[in-house]
């Protein structure tokens, strides 16, 4: 029976937890240099426990990685999960490769950003498109659990003064009517009052492809908050589209809210909690400061 080294673990657990996932990207979350995923990926495959899947939607032909029936199974042991649900999906991720490329992207880029800023500063939680809406299940009279709001994605981020910001992710293709919009706006307003003391201080993210979309959007959460929620407090929606985060950084002022334009430092942030000593994504320590020729110079 094979056993996963350290780095196999470290991208069957990525690959579980986000479902479709590129070497860039991995070398990004995992900080891990490409010649390490490369020859860990070769590896990977010849134990049957990752497939690639080209991603033709990329001008690059970008290839992603996913697991195989086989490499999940590995995947529930490390995790000590195991949900027969997952076995049963389409190797073709029903579709999804675009949608669940496209969130996943927007969370690297943050990480990505982030390298160039103070140390412990970074994102700290991200949970992927699988799991982002059991966070606000839902419990009827009959007592059937729902979830009601489904993000593509959710993600905390820690700035240097200790302050965090608590973010949900939509990635809209443009290809959903104004109405299913409408009503994951209403979703959130709605779901996220049970789950938050002061909802003014969820963020509720729409990445789009164009930018009439990201106005469009904007526009009906005005609409809604003048008339059906003008009475109490909603989480603050912003807009952006892929191309300016691309050519602007995450931390660009690309965002649109009801009150104007702002960057991803201007969203409302939570109170710091005390330093847990977390190391953000991206920014694991991979190797020892000092080389093998370095200490034995020194007599070590």
């Amino acid at each position: 029976m094979f056993v996963p080294s350290r780095t196999e673990s470290e991208i069957l657990l990525a690959l579980y937890r986000y479902s479709l996932l590129t070497i860039d990207q991995l070398t990004a979350l995992l900080h891990y240099e490409r010649k390490t995923l490369y020859q860990a990926f070769h590896k990977l495959k010849e134990k049957g426990w990752v497939e690639p899947l080209p991603l033709g939607f990329i001008k690059r032909h970008v290839k992603g990685w996913t697991l195989t029936k086989n490499g999940m199974e590995v995947a529930f042991g490390l995790t000590k999960e195991y949900r027969n649900r997952l076995l049963r999906q389409p190797p073709s991720l029903g579709g999804q490769a675009g949608h669940l490329y496209g969130s996943n992207q927007f969370f690297v880029l943050l990480i990505k950003g982030s390298l160039f800023r103070p140390r412990g500063e970074g994102l700290i939680e991200w949970i992927g498109m699988r799991d982002a809406g059991n966070r606000y299940t839902v419990t009827d009279q009959k007592g059937k659990k729902t979830t009601p709001v489904r993000p593509d994605g959710m993600g905390t981020y820690r700035f240097s003064d200790q302050s965090e910001t608590t973010f949900h992710v939509e990635y809209d293709t443009g290809s959903e009517h104004l109405w299913v919009i409408h009503n994951k706006l209403w979703q959130y307003a709605d779901v996220l009052k049970q789950y938050w003391s002061d909802m003014t201080l969820a963020n509720v993210l729409f990445i789009t492809r164009e930018h009439p979309r990201s106005l469009r959007i904007l526009e009906l959460w005005r609409d809604m908050n003048e008339e059906a929620f003008r009475r109490q407090p909603v989480p603050a929606v912003w807009t952006a589209t892929e191309q300016s985060l691309l050519e602007q950084g995450s931390f660009g002022p690309v965002w649109m809210g009801t009150g104007g334009q702002g960057s991803f430092e201007d969203f409302p942030r939570l109170e710091g909690r005390t330093d847990d000593g977390m190391i953000p994504l991206g920014k694991q320590t991979r190797e020892h400061p000092f080389s093998n020729r370095t200490a034995r110079g020194n007599g070590s």
